[in-house]
């Protein structure tokens, strides 16, 4: 009770009203673990049943980082706080990997720091350390990576660099369809580039995934240099911004002449996969990017089946 107290006496010295809401506030400070945010403070006393605004607990805060009783730090990108009274020096570790937190209270600090500070007769009030490293899980991560041969390095590198080129350009593949959506008004063509759009939309979403876990099971891939012997520019070879904007897609333009603007960026998307596997001497890299080129395929095969049956329904 007695740090409940202190809050009294502090707002007795500045002649603040002594509101139920700060004692909440304060209390709700003292009870916490960790190091909340003003959101986690207000979402605390919402569970408790007090509605308190953000705003108020704003200005709680202030008053109490002006006297000392709280101190404020940024982890993880987010401001927290902590107040001072009855917590023991601690240390965070912080991982400069995945940048998890860990807090581990230290008597053994504590009673290092107060030999110190009485040999130079320095009241302490408050210490806070932290130390950046890396934690557990990623440290076996990099042992794992350290163990790996120069060929599964290799083949990872590979494989991150044909994702991304690949999604740069289902990128280019959206926007064009959706633009195109945009810029047509006959209702069958406007609908049949929406769907080509989602389609590319979904190739999207499924690549981005194979790439984030990619990543999240490889963080090394990071810092590792590009493999690919061309250029990740070879994008633009594809769907080439300036050419794409020079295909006529009119306000008429219907179904079937959607279609056909499909059809030739398909044929163009598998052509390259194609001709850029057979110039990769890597085996695992060749395997990528025709399975890249066998999908574009048979997406071709689709759109040029729907083309016909389209044509003969109308045909009769």
């Amino acid at each position: 009770m007695r740090q409940r107290k202190e809050l009294l006496h502090l707002l007795a010295q500045k002649n603040l009203k002594r509101t139920s809401q700060r004692a909440l506030i304060w209390g709700a400070l003292l009870d916490v673990k960790g190091h909340p945010s003003v959101e986690q403070l207000r979402d605390l006393l919402i569970a408790k049943g007090h509605r308190i605004g953000v705003a108020t607990i704003y200005r709680t805060l202030k008053i109490l980082l002006a006297s000392g009783f709280v101190r404020q730090s940024r982890l993880n990108g987010m401001t927290r706080y902590e107040p001072v009274f009855g917590q023991p020096n601690h240390l965070h570790f912080i991982c400069n990997s995945c940048g998890s937190n860990v807090e581990f209270p230290s008597r053994k600090v504590e009673t290092l720091i107060r030999q110190v500070t009485k040999e130079h007769g320095f009241e302490e009030r408050y210490s806070r350390y932290a130390i950046h490293g890396l934690c557990k899980s990623c440290v076996r991560k990099e042992a794992k990576h350290a163990g790996m041969s120069q060929k599964q390095r290799l083949e990872k590198t590979m494989i991150r660099d044909a994702l991304e080129l690949t999604l740069a350009i289902e990128r280019r593949g959206y926007t064009f369809y959706s633009n195109a959506a945009r810029k047509t008004k006959d209702s069958g063509g406007r609908l049949m580039f929406h769907r080509l759009a989602a389609e590319e939309s979904g190739h999207l979403r499924r690549l981005q995934e194979e790439y984030r876990m990619l990543m999240i099971g490889s963080p090394w891939l990071t810092k590792e240099p590009a493999r690919l012997p061309v250029s990740r520019k070879i994008a633009d070879g594809i769907f080439p911004q300036k050419a794409l904007l020079k295909i006529e897609v009119m306000e008429g333009t219907s179904d079937l002449k959607a279609l056909n603007l499909a059809m030739d960026l398909e044929r163009r998307s598998h052509r390259f996969f194609s001709d850029f596997a057979r110039q990769i001497a890597d085996r695992r890299g060749k395997k990528i990017f025709l399975e890249v080129a066998e999908d574009e395929a048979s997406h071709l095969q689709a759109l040029m089946s729907e083309y016909d049956t389209l044509v003969k329904k109308r045909g009769k």
